[in-house]
Order: C-alpha cells, then structure tokens, then sequence
C-alpha cells in the first residue's frame, strides 16, 4: 500500500514513500505505523471527488497540502505573436542542456514548503533534478527558450503512449526578461509544430498566474485532486533528538 518514491528518496537524500492504495487509510492505527515507519515523509494524492473521507486521513495524521488543477488545452488553437515569434528555442536533441538549480526562478508555489527544513534552494535542487531527467530521456519534448541569444527559461515535456502531451515543467530563468506567458505560449506553438494537437497537465490551485496564462490560452479544466502530506517526527531531519 506504501512503496518507496526513488525520485524523492535521492533529491532528498532519504527514504520517502508514496501512498498508491487508499485502502491504507481504513488500516487498523498499529497497521498503518508499521508501514509508514520506514519513511521520514510520505506523499498520497487522490482525486478529490474519490478522496477517503476527511476524518481518515486525520485519523493517519495526513494533513492536505495542495490541491491540484488539472485541464486539457488544443495546442493547434495557441496563436503566435510579435513577441513569440522574436523567441528562439532550442530542444535537447538537438543541442543537449543541463540546468542548474542557481539557475532557476525562485518556486513560490510549491507544495513542498510544508516539509520542516525544506529550503527554497532545495525546492529548486528538485526542479534541476527533475528537468535534467526528463530532457535526458525526451529531449525531443525538452527545450531552452532565448530572447536575443539570451537564456529565458525552459519547458518540458513527455509523450506518454495514446495520452495527450504531458505538459510537464515550465520554469523562468532567474535573470529571464520575458513573461511566464511568453514561455508557455512558445512552447505550445513548437509543440503544435511538432504535431501534438492535444496537451495537459495540472497546477496549484494556488498558483493564480499559471491558472490565468493556461485560461488565456484556451485550457479546459477537469477535475481537481488533492495532495496529503504525513511527516515522521522521530528521524531525518524533522527528529527532537
């Protein structure tokens, strides 16, 4: 009911688990001790409409984080612009790139910020980790952004089989001059160019910018799910010792 989540467990540097059954929650209070003692935190996420109820999730000492907006968008309806069109782009299989996290805009919006000890710097560490992931093993869907030979940022993709194009990542330059609205919209004009018609994804609900430049663009938004954090208190770096 509990497994380990590899990708967490190395950017934080210690064993993190993933709740993949709802079950666990109608779980017997020792039960559920002995699963989740392996881990410094774990992670559930769930639709909202099919969420265990409120009082078991307490009941586990879950507490809700995020809540996620997620839509689909016709990437072939994103029109271009003056601005878009002085944008280049350079995707990493054909110019392959590594991201550094000094490198990225600071995440305001971060689910993650809940978790005691976890810094700006560390959240950006993730990000890096993630992005440097995926252009690796999509590069195809991966690419830097520039505005007069200047870097502005990234986005990134994945093409999983018979769904639509995961919008996956989107992050500004720290020193980036264009808007957040450029970025997203000079990737899904290259994205439609590469014959994607269909992309999707999904945001924080707290994330009021990102909501309006996917609004602005045409999105259709579809049902929200929830994100629920449990925290160990007696090891890592959450420990009273």
């Amino acid at each position: 009911m509990i497994r380990e989540h590899q990708f967490n467990s190395r950017w934080w540097q210690g064993p993190i688990g993933i709740v993949y059954d709802p079950a666990f929650f109608a779980l017997d209070h020792m039960t559920r001790q002995s699963l989740l003692k392996p881990y410094e935190w774990v992670e559930f996420h769930a639709p909202l409409e099919d969420a265990p109820a409120l009082q078991d999730l307490n009941n586990a000492n879950f507490f809700q984080v995020d809540t996620q907006l997620h839509f689909l968008l016709n990437l072939f309806k994103v029109n271009s612009s003056t601005s878009t069109d002085k944008l280049e782009y350079h995707c990493a299989d054909q110019n392959p790139f590594e991201i550094k996290a000094e490198e990225l805009a600071i995440f305001k919006h971060e689910r993650f910020r809940h978790i005691p000890d976890c810094t700006t710097s560390l959240t950006s560490e993730r990000y890096a980790l993630w992005a440097n992931e995926l252009a690796k093993n999509q590069p195809q869907s991966c690419m830097q952004v520039f505005l007069n030979g200047k870097l502005q940022g990234w986005f990134l993709a994945r093409k999983d089989e018979n769904k639509p194009l995961n919008l996956t990542l989107a992050m500004l330059s720290r020193d980036a001059e264009i808007s957040g609205m450029l970025l997203y919209q000079k990737a899904c004009l290259v994205y439609a160019q590469q014959g994607h018609r269909l992309g999707g994804a999904s945001f924080s609900v707290t994330n009021t910018a990102v909501h309006n430049i996917y609004s602005a663009l045409g999105a259709r938004f579809t049902a929200p799910s929830g994100n629920w954090l449990w925290l160990a208190q007696d090891k890592g770096r959450f420990s009273n010792d």
